[in-house]
């Protein structure tokens, strides 16, 4: 996973260069060629290549089943979300409290917005909205108080189907049916369920017939 960059500075997450995952394969890399060096120079060279052999494959049995265990884990967390935020907003005012807001840098939440319920990031009282594009990646996610949105719809499918880490097969992505209003803007990725920001903000660019 990539981290967030350009956030508006109203909230911005910790960066981080490597998951735990990660971290775990160097480990056992590590300890892998310390087993191989030790048997080698104790026992001989074919002992060495043997030892280097089991402890790779060891070590990568270990990490590919920690991979899927979290994809589990992940699986869950997302269909948790799925059945609890299943409501569709559209955005009448502009949400005021600036800690609840979190957007790449001149990003805007626009009036006519649709958002997508979604879980909070702060036990504050407020509704949290997600504003997706076509493509479904998000321009910005918001908490509103009741009378600045007004209910649009429930979600036909949810923003949550379409999450996946970057091994596992995502599903295919038909449009989105209550998007922003269509804008050039940065976005920041897929929703992922921790309802943090994982991928550097890249440009979305309107469709050409419908660019305003």
């Amino acid at each position: 996973m990539h981290i967030a960059a350009r956030l508006s500075k109203n909230h911005r997450f910790p960066q981080q260069a490597w998951t735990l995952i990660e971290f775990l394969a160097v480990m056992f890399v590590i300890w892998a060629t310390a087993a191989a060096v030790h048997a080698g120079s104790k026992y001989g060279p074919g002992w060495g290549i043997g030892a280097g052999l089991i402890g790779t494959l060891a070590s990568a049995t270990i990490v590919v089943l920690f991979y899927r265990w979290m994809w589990w884990q992940d699986r869950r967390q997302l269909q948790f979300l799925r059945k609890k935020y299943r409501a569709i907003y559209r955005v009448i005012a502009v949400p005021s409290d600036q800690k609840s807001i979190i957007k790449p840098d001149g990003a805007e939440i626009k009036i006519g917005d649709y958002g997508w319920e979604a879980g909070p990031i702060r036990k504050d009282g407020l509704i949290y909205l997600q504003g997706l594009t076509l493509d479904w990646r998000m321009v910005w996610y918001a908490g509103f108080r009741p009378d600045q949105i007004e209910r649009a719809a429930t979600k036909p499918s949810s923003q949550y189907d379409f999450w996946a880490p970057d091994w596992a097969k995502r599903p295919p992505l038909p449009p989105c049916p209550f998007p922003v209003l269509e804008r050039e803007t940065l976005t920041v990725g897929i929703p992922h369920h921790s309802h943090r920001v994982f991928t550097r903000p890249i440009l979305y660019y309107p469709r050409p017939a419908e660019k305003v």
